[in-house]
Parts: structure tokens; sequence; C-alpha cells
């Protein structure tokens, strides 16, 4: 039998594929510059803020490191019956930064540690100092430097007076208490001056990179806390 010669019902049918074929979507050249453009633009304005939000988070990762080796000074000075103080050890290459409780060596005497740098400094044992590597971005700071500490001042310790907050390497004595060290009267060993009362301290870190601050705190009751400040109000507030 011979095939049915195609009328015109077959060619329109023909006609209308091609035509759906060719009206399928796809992006042309133009299209995909404009969606390239844009991408770079985006990516323009997200990476200064995913870096920044990195600078912060190593800031407050160090401050929050710093008032661990606070509370691990304070544990140990219980426990050991004896006066502990915390460092910072500047970074030198290829040491990073440190944070350490200056435990060791200890002498029958009650004294205990090298000391603060630049002349004392970080014991790697064993038995090592309790340490935790911080980050070079955090850069300790003065209180004069520091922003509106009277603010802060007010928040974590509203009773005591300027000259109670020391700014100082913070020291815990056997009952867990902060204090400022002395050498005792005989010269041998260090006690923990009561003599003007309780005391309190605070240490300040400053981002290299950012600006931005943070502090640890320590009341005379002992209670350790980490604040950051708020640029925008010009006040700190506790760090979560």
């Amino acid at each position: 039998m011979r095939g049915r010669a195609p009328d015109a019902r077959d060619c329109s049918r023909e006609n209308s594929a091609t035509i759906s074929r060719s009206a399928e979507p796809g992006f042309s050249l133009l299209e995909l510059m404009i969606v390239v453009a844009i991408t770079f633009v985006l990516l323009v304005f997200a990476i200064p803020v995913v870096l920044s939000s990195v600078r912060t988070g190593r800031l407050r990762g160090a401050s929050s490191d710093y008032a661990s080796m606070l509370q691990a000074a304070r544990t140990r000075a219980v426990q050991d019956d004896r006066f502990y103080s915390v460092y910072l050890q500047p970074a030198a290459a290829p040491n990073p930064q440190l944070t350490y409780v200056d435990i060791y060596p200890q002498a029958v005497n009650g004294t205990s540690g090298h000391g603060a740098p630049p002349t004392g400094h970080y014991d790697a044992g064993p038995p090592s100092d309790p340490s935790a590597a911080l980050s070079g971005d955090a850069v300790p700071q003065p209180s004069a430097a520091a922003p509106n500490p009277a603010n802060l001042y007010a928040q974590f310790c509203a009773s005591c007076t300027p000259p109670m907050i020391n700014n100082t390497p913070p020291t815990f004595g056997p009952e867990g208490l902060p204090c400022v060290p002395v050498v005792s009267a005989g010269g041998t060993g260090t006690v923990c001056n009561s003599a003007s009362g309780p005391t309190a301290f605070v240490t300040f870190l400053q981002s290299a990179i950012t600006g931005e601050w943070t502090a640890v705190t320590v009341t005379p009751a002992g209670r350790i806390k980490t604040w950051y400040y708020e640029s925008g109000t010009g006040t700190w507030a506790p760090q979560h």
C-alpha cells in the first residue's frame, strides 16, 4: 500500500514543533554577563562584612579565652593555697601571643612562677603553665585609651572607687579573691595586699584591624565577666 501524502495538517504540526523548540528558555550572552556583574557587585559588599565578622569573632574569642585563664587561676589558687597571676605574653615568631597562669616553678617559700613579662615568661615545663594562644588581632590596651571606661566600671562594680580598679595583671589568692601581690616584709615570698581593702581588675583588648574593643573584668568578689563596646551607643554590653 502506498503511503499517504502529507497534507496541510501534517505541515502545520511540523511547523508548530519547530517553533516550540526554538522558543525553549535559555540565557543569552548579555543575560549571563548581567548575572555575573550583579554577583560581583554583591561579593564586593559581602566580603568586607564577612571579614569584619571574622575579626570580631577573633577579638571576642580572645577575651573569652583570657577570661577562662582567669577562672583557671582562681581555681588553682584555692587548690594550691598560693597566689597566682595571669599574664599576656606578646607574640614572638614562631610563637603566638599567649595568656597563661604563672604557676611554675613553685618554690618551697611559697613564691610561684617567673613573674611578669618581659623579664618573666611562660614555663613550658613539664609541668607547663596553663595557657591559651590568643589571636594577634587582640592587642592589650591601657584603661586610659579605652572608650568610656566609666560606663563599664559603673556596670561591673558600681560600689568600687577608681583606685580599687586595677588595670594590671589580675592575681588571685588562696581564698579565690582578687588581690594585689606584693613582696612580704621579710622578702621571702609574695603576699596578697589586703590592707587597702577589696580590689577589682579590668583588662582591655582592642582589634588591631577593626578597632573594636572588648574587656574582661573581675569584681572584688571574684566574679569574672567579658564585655564588648557598642560604638553606636557609646556604652559597654555583656558578651554572651
